[in-house]
């Protein structure tokens, strides 16, 4: 991203009007009241509680306008976004990718929070986010530099979840391989043998109905090797280590698991043919296990209600689960990782007073159980059930879970599941080069689950490419900051 910021100046006439642009918000009378924007939030049937925040905060403070940006797929357009600062017309507020915090930090970006806590702090506003409200590994990637750039949103981490079905279905072949159906895996190598005794075949040797397949769902190597104790980046930020021997036994893993079911290529070819909603290849059993977020909960409530679902922790290296080796002192057995969004504030924020205001409120437990309950009426009124998503706030979460608790025992266990692993969730490393991390990172994966390159030499590959990075940034005294 860095490489753009010189050209950035010849989009700024056009980003002038879109800082002011409301596609999502519905016009009104806005006569003396100040205009608060907010990109990376679109309004429309799936976000009436996002509206009924807003809404309840213009309540609150009369005298503020809210206009919201979709900024389409991701939330968030960097160009755009990159364009409105250098150009001195950035929105109020944007709704950020949590992991890209600290690249857009790095660069002075984004407006340190502290200050505006601590102001708060010693005025007992309640509504002031406090570390010990979050999860530490959230709260940590919306940091940089020992500095806060962002109040924390979503909080994604993924488990297993398990066709029972499925597993019944096989459960001849599960137990001559000495596995027990009615439990789901709990190491790698139980999860190999689950795979191998629940994948199927037809007459003709094609895939027909697959164990596990291991980045079927949302999983990457990012979750496999921080259950490996891999790092990705030393702890100074300057030297990448997406190659360790942890890391390296991690990709392993998933190449072992795809060529179980034949290969990558061959399972990449079963995939094609997936589709969503009720055909969704999990509630069909056409995969009888995959590790995935918290999000897909809903879709199964809606289009599986009867499906006999079973979710667990994802399974971890056996050393790890038997507190064997260097394992032994380790405090989590099981490892997740989070992903999700934070709220910030960029450098050049025309109304940052109010903008502060409206994170603190839309990020409270108080905004949060808004936002839910009025999302949770709407989707009553259209004859669904409703799911709360999983929050990077550990006090919304449990406020939540007691309020809105599914009915059904299976999707309250399987959301139970999620918030318990949340204590154990890791994070991307918070570095500039997290974007370029990312991009190498797939890389990797697909090179070796290709065998186009062994494990060690694709991680190698893109870590040199990462490192470039790191030493161009580095080696130059400083950036011009924005």
């Amino acid at each position: 991203m860095r490489s753009r910021w010189s050209g950035a100046l010849a989009l700024c006439c056009a980003l002038t009007g879109i800082a002011g642009a409301n596609p999502d918000t519905p016009k009104e009378n806005s006569t003396q009241r100040r205009e608060l924007v907010v990109w990376g939030i679109g309004l429309g049937p799936d976000t009436k509680g996002t509206e009924a925040v807003i809404r309840e905060f213009e309540k609150r403070h009369p005298d503020v306008r809210v206009r919201t940006l979709s900024m389409g797929a991701g939330r968030m357009s960097p160009q755009k976004l990159m364009t409105s600062i250098v150009g001195n017309v950035p929105p109020d507020v944007i709704n950020q990718d949590r992991f890209t915090i600290s690249d857009w930090a790095s660069r002075g970006a984004f407006m340190p929070l502290d200050g505006l806590i601590q102001k708060d702090l010693a005025r007992n506003d309640p509504l002031t986010p406090k570390p010990e409200q979050y999860y530490p590994a959230v709260w940590k990637e919306a940091s940089f530099g020992g500095k806060v750039y962002g109040i924390p949103t979503s909080a994604d981490n993924r488990i297993l979840f398990w066709n029972k079905a499925r597993f019944r279905a096989r459960a001849k072949q599960l137990r001559a391989a000495g596995l027990d159906p009615n439990r789901p895996p709990r190491t790698w190598s139980e999860l190999l043998s689950y795979s191998k005794a629940l994948t199927e075949y037809d007459k003709n040797g094609n895939l027909k109905n697959a164990g596990f397949l291991p980045n079927f769902g949302n999983v990457w190597l990012y979750m496999y090797a921080f259950q490996n104790n891999a790092s990705f980046m030393s702890e100074d930020g300057r030297t990448c280590t997406l190659y360790t021997p942890e890391a390296e036994e991690a990709l392993k893993f998933i190449v072992d698991g795809y060529d179980l079911v034949g290969g990558y290529e061959r399972a990449l070819a079963f995939q094609s043919g997936f589709q969503g909603g009720e055909n969704d290849p999990f509630i069909l059993g056409k995969v009888a296990m995959k590790v995935d977020g918290d999000w897909i909960l809903s879709g199964l409530a809606r289009y599986a209600p009867q499906m006999d679902l079973g979710a667990a922790p994802p399974p971890v290296p056996d050393d790890r689960y038997h507190k064997r080796g260097r394992f032994a002192n380790e405090k989590d057995t099981f490892v997740t990782w989070f992903g999700g969004f934070s709220l910030a504030i960029p450098k050049g924020a025309k109304n940052p007073t109010d903008g502060w205001e409206y994170i603190k409120f839309a990020t409270s437990t108080e905004g949060r159980l808004i936002e839910n309950r009025a999302q949770k009426a709407w989707e009553r009124r259209r004859g669904r059930s409703y799911i709360a998503r999983l929050q990077g706030s550990q006090e919304a979460n449990e406020a939540l879970f007691r309020e809105m608790k599914p009915a059904d025992p299976k999707f309250a266990a399987a959301l139970q599941q999620h918030i318990d692993l949340s204590k154990s969730g890791r994070i991307r490393p918070a570095t500039f080069a997290s974007q370029p991390l990312w991009d190498e990172h797939v890389r990797a994966l697909e090179a070796a689950s290709y065998h186009k390159m062994s494990p060690k030499e694709a991680l190698l590959t893109g870590q040199a490419v990462v490192q470039r990075e790191l030493d161009n940034y580095f080696g130059q005294s400083a950036y011009r900051e924005i």
